[in-house]
């Protein structure tokens, strides 16, 4: 029996900034996975303008690169780069024009022999729109119909743009539509000729979410009827895939608002019941892990919350085979984080796979182009005639070519002017945005702030006044155009007139006593004018408050008897849980009442700061910064948190420019927190927008 020659196959998988690659060979009828190996780029690989405005048409016109087919002889047989016309050029920019997410690119794929096999990719899955469908139109006319419904008249003219569909037997189906730059294909494309002397061939480019199914259907044979979901968490990307009868059913995204472990794994957990709920389907009756947090502790969480071994666990490819010698490194957890770039190149060396969806967002000409060229007897003589043709052609062309080059060098003056000219146009509507841009923040400005621009500074004022008096909090802060009122609760009466003293005109509303065990509490309200820019820094901050001597210092505030702290903890988990499943205006009440319920227990501190982060969840921004102020200028535990939520709500208003400020107090003030690496990523993602 013949033995087949081994064929090589690489998927390479982009994840935010991680880069990993699959390398899988097929020899003998079976497939083996030979290295995994990962990296992290300093930078993206190309601008955000570049992927938005890149057409295929413009940056696959030179590419002429062979195809290799299941049907032909089994050895890769690519051309050297001599075998083209030196004319023909791949693209490659100068080397101080590489981005240095290019040049990491550049140096990981270098201990990969992608010369000697084929290359897939998956596709960015924030340029991909998904679109299910039911239809009994024919191919041809199903294509045409996706187009019009899922692309504007612009974009297809543009053609800037790369669709493909799924068909199920009962003709439903899922189509997926990828707008804008490959960034990965591309990138390798400019990096070919620093890599090997040979023109890469390019297989595939498919969907994470294609990917992720193709290997369920392969490995997989789970009852009919039944729902599996498949649960992958990486760095960017993070979703849950329904699948039943081995057909797409939904997908959904998964947002983690922390980076500590058990929070994570506690706000996916909550994440999959709240979707289960949502959409009345059994989807954990099946889960399966996949990706960066599919190790031993991540399942054994899922078991600890009532889901047995049969329901949760990690990824298994019983189909893929693992090469001699390589058993201790390349490991099931290891399988399963790299569960995407092995689809990728798994689906390269068996695309005839009936498990395997025949789908590829390549680009059309990209594959048209790397087609081999083959001879048959008729192909002679039709060479003979271009040749014929190309001889009388030539000698035409030389009486013309006088007159062709007078012509090309006037164009080439128009061009350059042209260039200019557009150069300058380009500049001046720039100018002319800012300037638009500018003059409407202002406007904005003008009519959001009138006389209430002093926010910053009166809560300021309201804050050390606090801390000077810290048996007594503010409750609520309202504002009209005209005043503002606060109200809160103090054990010194006399503490009460020196509040009412902070700004202009104020006055006392009401006050009414109260009795907690032996100590008297006095419930206050307050109303002020806003003060006035030129004069508020005449105004001292209230000083600390020393009882006179007829008045007895109050005694510490005590917790309930009746009440122990087991009892108090308890009550803050089952209200942090509803803040996990994401009921953000439920725990927003449940936080107030447990801060006016225990306002002396240390846990109302994280209280106050969970409070802010459902007041940001649900859109209510400015209560949300008001709160964060007031947690950062504690100077505890959470205050590192504030910072970052503040920036976090400065850019949900678009104000980058004060999100980035409290991003960077964040790295001054706190540089060995663990959200210092978030503030540096967030910084770094606004200088690229």
């Amino acid at each position: 029996m013949r033995r087949i020659k081994e064929k090589l196959a690489f998927g390479v998988f982009q994840d935010g900034l991680i880069i990993k690659v699959a390398q899988l060979v097929y020899s003998n009828n079976i497939v083996k996975v030979q290295s995994l190996d990962e990296t992290i780029l300093s930078s993206p690989l190309f601008h955000k303008e570049e992927i938005k405005k890149g057409k295929f048409e413009q940056l696959d016109e030179d590419l002429h690169l062979p195809e290799i087919t299941d049907t032909e002889d089994d050895a890769f047989n690519l051309p050297e780069i001599s075998e083209f016309e030196p004319t023909e050029s791949i693209g490659t920019p100068k080397k101080d024009e590489i981005l240095p997410g290019q040049r990491d690119l550049q140096n990981f794929l270098q201990i990969f022999p992608l010369d000697k096999g084929k290359i897939s990719f998956n596709a960015n899955d924030e340029q991909i729109s998904y679109f299910q469908f039911n239809s009994s139109y024919s191919t041809s006319k199903l294509l045409k119909k996706l187009q019009n419904e899922m692309l504007s008249e612009e974009e297809i003219i543009a053609k800037n743009f790369s669709l493909d569909y799924i068909l199920n037997p009962d003709k439903s189906g899922l189509a997926f539509v990828h707008r804008g730059k490959f960034t990965l294909f591309h990138a390798l494309r400019d990096i070919n000729l620093v890599l090997s002397k040979e023109k890469f061939f390019y297989s595939y480019i498919d969907t994470n979410e294609i990917a992720l199914m193709n290997l369920v259907k392969h490995n997989y044979d789970f009852p009919l009827d039944e729902y599996v979901l498949i649960l992958y968490v990486g760095v960017d990307y993070k979703v849950g895939i329904v699948m039943k009868n081995k057909i797409h059913i939904k997908t959904f995204p998964i947002i983690v608002p922390d980076t500590d472990p058990e929070n994570m794994r506690q706000a996916i957990y909550s994440k999959v019941i709240l979707e289960q709920d949502i959409s009345d389907i059994p989807i954990t009756k099946h889960i399966l892990l996949v990706g960066d947090y599919a190790n031993e502790d991540d399942v054994e969480f899922f078991h600890s919350k009532g889901l047995n071994k049969e329901t949760v666990q990690r990824l298994n490819l019983k189909h893929l085979h693992i090469q001699d010698g390589m058993e201790g490194q390349i490991t099931d957890e290891k399988i399963a984080r790299f569960a995407i770039p092995i689809a990728l190149a798994w689906k390269t060396l068996e695309p005839k796979c009936k498990d395997f969806s025949p789908c590829n967002l390549l680009p059309v000409q990209v594959i048209e182009n790397q087609k081999y060229f083959k001879i048959a007897w008729h192909g002679f003589i039709i060479l003979a005639a271009i040749f014929y043709f190309a001889f009388n052609g030539t000698i035409n062309n030389l009486e013309v070519k006088q007159e062709t080059e007078t012509y090309i060098k006037k164009n080439n003056d128009v061009e350059r002017e042209l260039t200019i000219n557009r150069e300058l146009i380009n500049k001046l509507n720039e100018i002319k945005d800012k300037i638009s841009r500018l003059e409407a923040n202002l406007e904005k400005v003008r009519h959001l702030t009138g006389k209430r621009n002093q926010w910053h500074y009166m809560l300021s004022v309201l804050s050390t006044s606090l801390q000077n008096n810290w048996l007594s909090w503010i409750n609520d802060i309202s504002s009209t155009n005209d005043n503002f009122t606060i109200s809160g609760y103090s054990t010194s009466r006399r503490s009460i007139i020196k509040f009412s003293e902070l700004f202009p005109q104020g006055h006392i509303s009401s006050i009414t006593k109260d009795e907690l065990e032996d100590m008297n509490v006095w419930e206050y309200n307050l109303s002020y004018s806003y003060p006035d820019p030129q004069e508020r820094k005449k105004k001292k901050i209230i000083k600390e408050i020393t009882p006179k001597e007829e008045t007895p210092a109050p005694k510490p505030v005590k917790q309930i008897k009746t009440v122990s702290n087991e009892t108090i903890v308890k009550e803050y988990k089952e209200i942090l849980d509803l803040y996990f499943v994401g009921d953000y205006e439920t725990a927003l009440k449940s936080f107030n009442d447990f801060i006016q319920k225990y306002p002396q227990h240390n846990l109302s501190y994280n209280a106050n700061y969970f409070a802010g982060e459902c007041l940001y969840q649900t859109s209510q921004i400015e209560k949300a910064i008001q709160i964060f102020e007031i947690i950062y200028n504690f100077k505890q535990s959470k205050s590192p948190d504030a910072l970052i939520m503040l920036g976090n709500c400065y850019q949900k208003k678009r104000d980058f420019e004060t999100a980035t400020a409290y991003w960077n107090k964040l790295i001054k003030e706190y540089p060995s927190n663990v959200l210092v690496k978030s503030a540096k990523y967030k910084i770094q993602q606004l200088k690229e927008i």
